[in-house]
């Protein structure tokens, strides 16, 4: 798939925290539970030596998510199942310190499947920056 075909989503939040602060609250792969209002519960397990995680979504709905790449204030992964409408979705979280606090980034590429596809995706990251932003900076 070219770039030329699929889309990209960029949202993020300015915090008034340390780098390293956030990314000890936010960091882990199956730490997004805790932070995210639209997911209930994570359950993080290896498939032939790769980490996944099954997120249970507040809709009931289930997502399987395949670990790609870790860094010290990022990981990337991709959408292995799920009721999207989108396909070959690779996505990255990463915490970029700056003067007085950090950016938290939330970035996807992914082939849309309908038209909502980039509504939903970006509504879904702008759910959990905004509550990231209610729970640090009040």
């Amino acid at each position: 798939m070219t770039d030329a075909l699929r889309d990209r989503i960029q949202r993020w939040v300015s915090l008034q925290d340390s780098q390293d602060n956030i990314w000890a609250e936010i960091g882990g792969f199956g730490d997004i539970a805790a932070w995210h209002p639209g997911i209930d519960s994570v359950e993080v397990f290896e498939i032939e030596g790769d980490t996944h995680r099954h997120l249970t979504m507040s809709d009931g709905s289930l997502l399987l998510e395949r670990l790609i790449e870790t860094g010290p204030h990022h990981y990337t992964y991709e959408l292995i199942d799920g009721p999207l409408p989108l396909a070959d979705h690779r996505a990255t979280l990463s915490c970029v310190a700056e003067e007085g606090g950090c950016h938290v980034f939330w970035s996807a590429v992914f082939e849309p499947t309908d038209p909502a596809a980039d509504d939903i995706v970006a509504g879904f990251y702008e759910e959990g920056l905004r509550a990231l932003r209610v729970a640090y900076d009040g």
